[in-house]
């Protein structure tokens, strides 16, 4: 088989444990801790929570394509822009 076929599957595979991990952490939160949170105010938090992650991570991933790339490398010395006019 293929092996973008293989990363495809192991991703999938990820995401399926992870949601099957946030299920059975709101099972746990509405039995044993007896939080008076309704389902959407508990997928609300969730969302909250994934996406900050997901910002997190794309936020990192740029700042290491930048760093990669060189574009940390090329800043603009703001006096030497003075001494050419």
């Amino acid at each position: 088989m293929n092996k973008a076929f293989h990363k495809i599957l192991i991703v999938l595979a990820l995401i399926l444990a992870a949601f099957l991990l946030v299920l059975l952490a709101f099972f746990l939160i509405r039995v044993h801790l007896d939080i008076n949170m309704s389902s959407n105010g508990l997928i609300a938090l969730f969302l909250g929570c994934f996406f900050s992650f997901v910002l997190v991570g794309v936020l990192t991933y740029l700042l290491f394509l930048s760093h990669q790339k060189g574009f940390d490398d090329q800043v603009i010395d703001p006096s030497s822009e003075n001494k050419q006019k």
